[in-house]
């Protein structure tokens, strides 16, 4: 899973999110749900400098390619 970071509404990074959710039944079928604030450990880990700012975290299905 790929999580874009936004910082004041631009985007900052990307980062991508190897671990797997927990599996939970909704409306009749099993889901796989994520823990938010366990991401946002994870993307602060890799991203120190965000610690104590204002950011966003969105999930995306598009990889953004540098050049």
């Amino acid at each position: 899973m790929l999580l874009d970071v936004m910082v004041n509404g631009r985007f900052y990074c990307q980062i991508d999110y190897t671990k797997r959710g927990f599996p939970e039944m909704i409306d009749g079928e099993i889901e796989e749900v994520h823990d938010y604030e366990e991401i946002q450990r994870f993307v602060e880990e890799c991203k120190p400098s965000l610690k104590g700012r204002d950011y966003r975290i969105e999930f995306t299905d598009n990889k953004v390619f540098r050049v």
